[in-house]
């Protein structure tokens, strides 16, 4: 039988489950929807087990849902058979139940203190698509020609001169291979919301044919226009994915604020290796100025 995708999620929800169980508690308000050998599953740990899957209830056939809870029974199989075998006290498995409990709790935190977050404004929204032409009003799909390049630093500087003389991709790449530099060549096709923020500005005054170079772990990578197309988003399309943008950037700098108050207050000691973090962070504390604004 052919498996439902939705079954190769729940391979890892399995996993995280089994280790998350001695974090969670019964909601004892919750309605049974199974018993293994007397113990219920919940239709609370349904919906957690689909948000988890980002699927919602409604929108799922009956035999997935059936799938869904067919695996959270699995689970309570496993979770059983390994108490009963006192794995939740071996010292390895208790430091990843001691993990999973700091990593729960850490971001629920985060969580609770995003939530205070103020909803962005229609001004904020309006001037966020303003402000990114290059996203919205003037969006572009653009056909690349990509050409990754494996070279050492020491010819980086060679690579670059070498481009901005070329007049083509095939000369270069003829020039490549005179001088035994090994490349690989490929073909793509991204919308301008694909690439990296800090090249929209360029791309959206390259026209076709013209040549872009980029910093990549082994050496660069050379982009080439192959084609254009005019792909505007207007305002109204685009409002909810700005407000779900500028709320989720607002949630970070918040979290951001929060956890360097938390570290100005604690008392934090590195050992050992690590005992040069601790200077770091005083050469950083100390060399700060009030009021510098964040440059992004």
């Amino acid at each position: 039988m052919k498996s439902h995708p939705v079954m190769h999620k729940m391979a890892l929800m399995l996993i995280l489950g089994a280790v998350l169980a001695g974090c969670s508690k019964q909601d004892t308000k919750s309605s049974a929807i199974a018993r293994v050998n007397g113990i219920p599953i919940t239709s609370a740990q349904l919906d957690l087990a689909l948000s988890h899957l980002n699927l919602a209830a409604q929108n799922l056939t009956p035999q997935a849902k059936n799938q869904v809870v067919q695996a959270l029974v699995d689970q309570q199989l496993l979770v059983q058979k390994a108490t009963a075998q006192k794995l939740d006290q071996d010292p390895a498995v208790q430091q990843l139940l001691q993990a999973a409990h700091d990593q729960v709790l850490s971001q629920a935190y985060l969580q609770r203190a995003g939530q205070a977050v103020a909803k962005p404004t229609e001004a904020e929204i309006s001037d966020y698509y303003n402000q990114h032409p290059e996203l919205f009003s003037q969006r572009r799909i653009y056909s690349l020609q990509e050409l990754a390049i494996a070279a050492p630093k020491d010819r980086i500087a060679e690579l670059n001169s070498r481009l901005e003389t070329s007049h083509d991709l095939g000369g270069f790449v003829n020039w490549l291979r005179s001088q035994n530099i090994p490349f690989r060549t490929g073909s793509e096709v991204k919308a301008a919301e694909q690439l990296p923020m800090n090249i929209l500005p360029r791309m959206q005054t390259m026209q076709n044919g013209q040549l872009l170079a980029l910093p990549s772990a082994n050496g660069i990578t050379v982009l080439q226009i192959a084609s254009i197309q005019s792909a505007p988003i207007t305002l109204g399309k685009a409002h909810t994915l700005i407000e779900r943008y500028l709320t989720a950037t607002k949630q970070r700098d918040v979290a951001t604020a929060d956890i360097k108050k938390l570290r100005d207050a604690a008392k934090i000691e590195y050992m050992g290796e690590f005992a040069s973090l601790g200077k770091t962070a005083q050469s950083k504390s100390d060399n700060s100025t009030a009021g510098l604004p964040e440059i992004k």
